[in-house]
């Protein structure tokens, strides 16, 4: 008899694959249940292992596995494209791996790699490294019409990147000209430290673009005896250490060239930008869709 929920092992062994495979659907959201805690077993419906079949309950899993599937060996490359296109935005953390500051590139939301070469910007998809990646866009290129103008989208993408990491960079050196603190991988002793002000200001401003908002920042004194210049709802985000003297004018500084940045044309251009970069991804985003859904119901 037809249950109404069924456990992760029962729809592996239902639509033939690994119990590993169905929570990584789960956790993308390419099939659906329901969990009574965040640590208890998930119950998924059997409307969702019809969907994702398109056949009644009753077909084994035997029968499942002799089904061809000519996308299924590039699951995981669909998946991982698809949570790039849909994580691209202004505030990646790849945005802050500024090369002259000496600090590693951060991780990036999107999985996006960025270096220089020759003095021009690289931004690559961290899928895109993967050895099959290659064989993979071909074929979508082949099956789908939509992917002959992800090479142009691909480059709108650089040219993007190119103006949110020049502007991250200009208002590092803007935040370390105004502050007087500087930026590095290790504090100087007896010196202030910049540290998230350039990121806070950029992100504000992103957040802000042509509006009057101002940022509500606070001083707090640390054990050490010296103070962290932080955002008021967020005591934990420390934008700058030093004295209070060094807080005091970083504090006016990070106003200041917030409210600036706010109503700066670039920052309107990258919100632009970013706003039409996601509406061109779409159509890839939903070609990359119906290869999941194909791949999880084995068809």
């Amino acid at each position: 008899m037809t249950k109404e929920f069924y456990s992760v092992k029962e729809v592996a062994e239902i639509i033939g694959q690994s119990t590993d495979r169905i929570y990584e659907y789960l956790r993308a959201g390419y099939l659906h249940g329901t969990r009574l805690t965040k640590t208890s077993a998930w119950r998924i419906p059997a409307a969702e292992i019809q969907r994702l079949k398109g056949k009644s309950l009753e077909e084994s899993g035997a029968q499942l596995e002799n089904r061809s599937d000519s996308w299924s060996e590039y699951l995981e490359l669909a998946i991982k494209l698809q949570n790039s296109l849909s994580g691209i935005g202004p505030k990646d953390w790849s945005i802050w791996g500024l090369l002259d500051t000496g600090a590693p590139t951060q991780t990036s939301e999107a999985g996006l790699r960025l270096w220089e070469d020759r003095g021009e910007l690289v931004v690559k998809l961290s899928v895109e490294m993967d050895k099959s990646y290659p064989i993979f866009l071909k074929r979508l290129k082949g099956s789908f019409t939509e992917f002959h103008s992800y090479d142009r989208w691909h480059e709108s993408l650089t040219i993007f990147i190119r103006l949110c990491w020049d502007m991250a960079r200009k208002i590092r050196i803007e935040s370390e000209a105004e502050t007087g603190l500087f930026l590095s991988t290790y504090p100087v002793m007896g010196h202030g430290h910049l540290m998230n002000v350039p990121r806070y200001i950029y992100e504000f401003a992103v957040d802000n673009h042509a509006s009057k908002e101002q940022p509500n920042l606070m001083i707090l004194e640390n054990k050490s005896g010296n103070c962290w210049l932080v955002p008021a709802d967020a005591h934990s985000y420390h934008l700058a250490m030093g004295s209070l003297d060094e807080m005091k004018k970083c504090w006016e500084a990070t106003i200041s060239l917030a409210a600036r940045y706010a109503n700066d044309e670039r920052i309107g251009e990258i919100v632009a930008g970013a706003r039409k970069l996601r509406k061109d991804a779409v159509p890839y985003i939903q070609a990359l869709s119906s290869i999941i859904e194909k791949a999880a119901a084995g068809s």
